[in-house]
């Protein structure tokens, strides 16, 4: 359990171009400069390249956590009425009233994120086990006042502790900051840990000696465990957020989902709970 009150907040909006005038003034009404710092990174094609842009000024700001926002979300700010009409969302009381800062604060855990779901008609919600028809029904049919721990939950409004892009440099030095301090890759789509393990098999396989039979059955093994170290660290075709929130479980800390705190996601119109996962 981290401690959340009293903390500086950075407002992190990794965006691109252009931004839905509902999402800059729900994120607008959202911050305030006495309890939250402002951050905007844009113009970058690779999203990656911009979440990690910043994380990189975050870990370089006195601020203890990072609450990233992209460029087509809808955020509660504690404006029930104006979040109905820009939504349409008629949640009952206390989910329209959140207030999405204060409310993924209030569960002091160091990596957690609002609901929502993708911004097409049949698109799934956007944490790890909705994919399955069951969790999704049930999840629809919220929202629910709880917290779910969960395999990755996605970055559209997402709070994240400084210790967990620590404890990933730690884990995954490959993926560190340099000497001066720049250069971070916590989101980068990569098998982090392949190049160490296929090192580590190459070493073996030179040192002193002729190549036995058992040198290459051992290395063999230590081939196909580091492939498949690979394939759960980053799937193939998976989502930066997913890479980022399983290397933080990884380095110790689970991601969660908060069922409560819904976002609306914009794209032909806001969608949701109720408007998506029937194709």
């Amino acid at each position: 359990m981290v401690e959340a009150l009293g903390t500086k907040v950075l407002v992190a909006k990794p965006w691109q171009k252009s931004v839905h005038p509902l999402t800059a003034f729900s994120v607008g009404q959202l911050c305030d400069h006495r309890r939250t710092g402002d951050l905007l990174k844009f113009g970058d094609a690779f999203v990656a390249h911009t979440r990690n842009k910043c994380a990189e000024a975050f870990l370089n700001s006195p601020c203890e956590w990072m609450l990233t926002v992209d460029d087509d979300m809808i955020v509660p700010f504690g404006n029930p009425k104006w979040f109905r009409m820009a939504t349409g969302f008629n949640f009952a009381q206390p989910f329209s009233d959140f207030n999405a800062i204060d409310r993924l604060m209030s569960h002091g855990k160091t990596l957690v994120g609002a609901l929502y779901s993708g911004r097409y008609p049949g698109s799934n919600l956007m944490y790890g086990e909705a994919a399955n028809p069951e969790e999704s029904a049930w999840a629809r049919r919220g929202p629910y006042n709880q917290i779910k721990p969960t395999r990755w939950v996605a970055t559209g409004c997402l709070l994240i502790h400084r210790s967990v892009f620590e404890d990933i440099e730690k884990r995954f030095p490959r993926l560190a900051r340099g000497g001066d301090k720049k250069g971070g890759q916590w989101f980068a789509s990569t098998e982090a840990s392949l190049v160490d393990r296929i090192q580590a098999v190459r070493d073996r396989l030179l040192e002193g000696g002729a190549l036995t039979a058992e040198k290459a059955f051992k290395a063999l093994e230590g081939l196909e465990s580091a492939l498949a170290e690979a394939r759960a660290e980053n799937p193939l075709g998976s989502g930066e957020d997913v890479s980022f929130c399983l290397r933080a479980s990884a380095a110790g800390h689970q991601p969660y989902v908060d069922m409560g705190l819904v976002c609306g996601h914009i794209g032909h119109c806001v969608y949701g709970l109720h408007n998506t996962g029937i194709k």
